[in-house]
């Protein structure tokens, strides 16, 4: 599974990964990268992450109900920041 390199802020960086692991739902995993790591040094590869620099991981299955209303606020984010 491809993970997203998530590098805007850098207190605040990490991966996010979409998966179907339980029957019915959508899971969303999260894992959060130390802030002196340098992400861009490894070409954003979450393998390439030494488990140490790894500070946090997060799990949350989403129903189809909840994955749509996810994705609606995503848009209307997104359309939000591309009005600026």
């Amino acid at each position: 599974m491809n993970k997203i390199a998530c590098n805007s802020i850098n207190y605040r960086k990490g991966f996010i990964e979409v998966a179907d692991i339980h029957e019915g739902c959508i899971n969303i995993e999260t894992w959060i990268i130390h802030p002196d790591f340098d992400l861009s040094s490894i070409g954003m590869s979450f393998d390439a992450v030494p488990e140490d620099q790894v500070t946090g991981n997060t799990e949350i299955e989403l129903s189809i109900a909840n994955a749509k209303a996810l994705l609606e606020q995503l848009k209307e984010a997104i359309s939000r920041l591309e009005k600026e």
